[in-house]
């Protein structure tokens, strides 16, 4: 992707590693790299555990890809920065064939752009865990190559 293509505010990569050095003892990996703490995209909310552009920019392309209809019954997606490409999808209304759909588009859009994932879970939206138990459709990790080793 080019700077050009690129929406999400940036840190300047000084400002992260002063940030590294007072908080995290020099471990940028856990230093938010935008200003931004939510992302919405065509109603999907779209957050990263620590704040981090290129998860940023990589769930709103992978939101792309998907029909409007499907974005439709999206509620939000999460990436997991300490997991590294672990992605946590909750849909507005809960259709299991839908949701394998959806799930698989989305590792189809990862492996393109991102070259795989660590794990994508689509689930039901839920208040508790109980309520909605089985309700969720988990994709292993997959990165590109892996078949050659």
């Amino acid at each position: 992707m080019t700077d050009k293509n690129r929406v999400i505010p940036q840190h300047e990569p000084e400002v992260v590693a002063a940030e590294a050095r007072k908080k995290w003892h020099g471990d940028a990996e856990k230093v938010a790299t935008t200003s931004i703490k939510m992302l919405k995209i065509d109603g999907v909310k779209i957050t990263s555990r620590y704040c981090r552009a290129h998860e940023f920019e990589l769930m709103r392309d992978m939101i792309l890809t998907l029909s409007p209809r499907w974005r439709a019954i999206m509620k939000s997606i999460f990436c997991d920065s300490q997991a590294t490409d672990c992605f946590s999808v909750t849909m507005r209304r809960w259709d299991p064939r839908l949701a394998a759909e959806i799930g698989k588009k989305l590792e189809s859009a990862a492996l393109e752009l991102n070259d795989g994932h660590n794990g994508i879970t689509v689930a039901a939206a839920t208040k508790t865990i109980l309520s909605d138990a089985g309700r969720f459709i988990d994709i292993h990790p997959n990165w590109c190559g892996d078949w050659l080793r």
